[in-house]
């Protein structure tokens, strides 16, 4: 039987052989073009043989990129060969790393310059043996974070995430009841969390694009839909309004997986707020009736009934923090039976 340390022994060897290999194989012409900052046109699509594996020691496995990739480019290929995403998804900035192995079986400090052309860290001492440094990457409403420990508390992920927990509960995605707050969760790399506070989530975490209370609401709907929102903005009569397709929803006590809404948006957004929505009909609850319905209305040819689901009166709007993704989520509470009830 062959044991962990003589395949651990092995896998050295290989690695010893083929870092030896690697300066003969590659093309001399890479290390012209560094001296002027230009690959020759004849590499272009030429690919080459890279190795990669879990960090710190993980068993390599191999990918081809080519030579003109960026580093970012050979991070996500060499990922997709350890069959382990990158998180957060793209278009954003992984939060895992990526190192090299030096000849000498050192790993390097984590690669900053992912937009650097693989010639050209090639050229600059980069091997072909990279390392994925996969963190402990979890999701709080819109933002990805790293959490220090995988039995963090409700309350120590909260903080690390910048919310404290003296305002905001942490929940499971769906779940009515918050987690308890001292209890040691037991994390997994790609968890994800939703933190209220008094029916409104943590707005005050979301990366912004444009200053809050400066942006208008087509600043928001483009934002929101680069997160994979589908969200688009129409008009019945004199009002404007974001109309949100696809809401994933408990199903029962909904009587569909999905719904669709439509929010209102006044005039002098984003200083006059986002307030209640309404909800695409047909759409039903086990109850035998929609909670919180008020009248209903048409609007582009389909029937819409308006849900009263306001923030809690300690917590207004506030457009320096608040815009369409924060009342998304708080909307989404109304589906979850949690949050403000009034």
């Amino acid at each position: 039987m062959i044991k962990e340390n003589d395949l651990a022994v092995a896998d050295k060897q290989l690695g010893d052989d083929w870092l030896e290999d690697i300066d003969a194989e590659l093309p001399a012409e890479i290390g012209a073009g560094a001296a002027h900052g230009k690959l020759d046109q004849r590499l272009h699509e030429k690919k080459i043989e890279l190795g990669v594996r879990t960090w710190p020691d993980g068993r390599e496995m191999h990918f081809k990129a080519a030579l003109t990739d960026n580093l970012g480019e050979v991070f996500a290929k060499g990922a997709a060969a350890l069959a382990e995403p990158l998180l957060p998804p793209a278009p954003q900035a992984p939060l895992d790393a990526l190192r090299y192995l030096k000849k000498q079986h050192e790993w390097s400090e984590p690669l900053t310059k992912l937009e650097q052309p693989l010639w050209l860290a090639l050229a600059h001492g980069v091997t072909r043996h990279f390392g994925v440094e996969y963190k402990l990457v979890v999701k709080i409403n819109t933002r990805w974070g790293v959490a220090q420990s995988a039995t963090a508390t409700p309350r120590e992920l909260l903080t690390t995430f910048g919310m404290s927990p003296q305002e905001f509960s942490l929940y499971k995605v769906d779940a009515v009841e918050p987690l308890p707050p001292d209890t040691p969760l037991s994390l997994q790399r790609g968890d994800c969390f939703e933190a209220q506070k008094d029916g409104k989530y943590g707005s005050a975490v979301l990366v912004s694009r444009a200053a809050r209370g400066s942006q208008t609401i087509e600043d928001d709907v483009e934002a929101a839909n680069e997160t994979g929102v589908i969200a688009r903005l129409i008009t019945g009569g004199a009002q404007n309004y974001v109309e949100v397709r696809d809401i994933i929803v408990p199903s029962p006590p909904w009587g569909n997986s999905r719904a669709d809404i439509l929010i209102a948006v006044p005039a002098t957004y984003p200083a006059g707020g986002l307030d209640a929505f309404y909800l695409g009909l047909p759409f039903t609850h086990s109850s035998g009736s929609i909670p919180n319905q008020q009248q209903a209305v048409s609007i582009e040819g389909r029937n819409w009934v308006l849900i009263s689901w306001h923030y809690h009166e300690s917590r207004p709007w506030n457009p320096l923090q608040d815009d369409l993704t924060t009342h998304l989520q708080h909307c989404r509470g109304y589906f979850l039976n949690r949050g403000v009830r009034q």
